[in-house]
């Protein structure tokens, strides 16, 4: 089947910028647009994504070339969409599938809603808060605390998220709630040791991703990838300390 130029590059910046969005590293990104232009039949392909934005060109066997940016502002964690990009890139490659169908399975993946619904996140990130709790030598009287704070902190950032709060809003009152619900805690209970709750309560908001993005980016030489994900990640921690500071500063 032949596919026009246009399409080829309207598919492969629809690729990249449902992997940028979901978290993907750029590696991972340049990679899979490359080959689903190729397997779309383009000759030469160059592409270069950075995590606000993806750039394209194409070139045909004729020697005509198509340019394509995508600017990506919104950002979040789905490992579930770039998984599903990445088979369906491997399927395209293969001949599997033809131009029409992995268009439309693109558009599906990017318009679906994938994860969890709010009640399962919150439970699973308090059992995670519970569990670092653990590790750090809590009894029950802590880790049900640090539950608490990690299931609350998961709901305040639901909250922020759908009010479009600026960026790191919700790792700053995320921060604030977990030191509160600690403080609150050791203050009715004296016995009961804040640190460990406070510690388990923040643990959904660190940013373990983007760390781990930043140091594959910088590892495999995308350094302004590396270095722009590595600071976002920084801002990230600074806004949750700043929120756990301002609480055990004031609190009486």
């Amino acid at each position: 089947m032949f596919v026009q130029l246009e399409q080829i590059v309207a598919i492969t910046i629809l690729a990249g910028e449902i992997m940028l969005k979901n978290g993907a590293e750029t590696s991972r990104v340049e990679e899979t647009m490359s080959h689903i232009a190729r397997a779309c039949g383009a000759r030469q392909v160059d592409c270069f994504a950075i995590p606000t934005g993806v750039f394209l060109s194409a070139a045909d066997a004729w020697g005509r070339t198509h340019m394509a940016l995508r600017r990506v502002h919104n950002r979040t964690i789905n490992l579930d969409r770039i998984a599903k990009v990445n088979e369906l890139s491997r399927r395209l490659a293969d001949g599997r599938i033809d131009y029409e169908c992995a268009h439309s399975l693109l558009e599906r993946i990017g318009r679906e809603r994938t994860g969890f619904s709010l009640v399962p996140s919150m439970v699973a990130s308090g059992v995670v808060g519970c569990t670092v709790a653990i590790l750090l030598n809590a009894g029950p009287a802590e880790a049900t605390g640090a539950f608490v704070a990690a299931f609350t902190v998961r709901y305040i950032a639901h909250i922020i998220s759908r009010l479009h709060g600026a960026q790191f809003t919700f790792e700053f009152f995320g921060g604030m709630t977990a030191a509160i619900i600690g403080v609150w805690l050791h203050h009715i209970w004296s016995g009961i040791s804040q640190e460990q709750i406070v510690v388990g309560g923040i643990m959904p908001l660190v940013p373990g991703m983007a760390v781990t993005n930043a140091i594959r980016d910088v590892i495999a030489g995308d350094l302004l990838s590396g270095l722009s994900r590595g600071l976002e990640a920084a801002l990230t921690a600074v806004a949750v300390s700043m929120g756990v500071v301002i609480v055990l500063a004031v609190r009486p």
